[in-house]
């Protein structure tokens, strides 16, 4: 079979020196965990929220510490950092996040969730040169959260 490698030859010279176009580069990993949580002093009364489960996304948007792409035109290398949010996710996978010790005395939002996987991911993240531009983490399909580190 021979199949057509050079469709459309009028639009080559487009494309000269695309490979040197400034920009700013960010990747994305993600991880998905099933967990339990629930609010302290939730409702108006300061009752606490019953306990619920959620489907929760977590996203972490990574950059290049300078923004830009290295010699061989990756941004950032996430694999380490994605085999760390892995452990993050697993660690959190079918649990009741209010009962992990870090979590103690400390409400299980997404917001403190998403400072969570800030702490579990920063180090790895700097030890590779690069940074993390945001983490959002999803309570399901509707609602998330977004931390821009400061």
């Amino acid at each position: 079979m021979n199949f057509d490698q050079n469709a459309h030859p009028e639009l080559i010279p487009l494309f000269a020196g695309f490979q040197t176009q400034s920009g700013r580069f960010e990747v994305r990993i993600q991880g998905r965990f099933e967990a339990s949580h629930y609010l302290y002093k939730y409702f108006p009364d300061g009752s606490d929220e019953p306990l619920h489960g959620h489907s929760w996304l977590v996203e972490v948007t990574l950059a290049n510490v300078s923004n830009g792409v290295r010699e061989d035109g990756i941004a950032f290398d996430y694999l380490a950092a994605r085999k760390r949010l892995d452990q993050l996710v697993d660690r959190l996978e079918h649990v009741v996040i209010n009962n992990l010790p870090e979590f103690k005395g400390i409400n299980p939002t997404s917001e403190n969730i998403a400072r969570w996987f800030h702490a579990g991911l920063k180090n790895e993240v700097l030890h590779d040169g690069g940074k993390i531009v945001s983490i959002r983490i999803h309570e399901g399909p509707e609602n998330s959260a977004l931390f821009h580190p400061g």
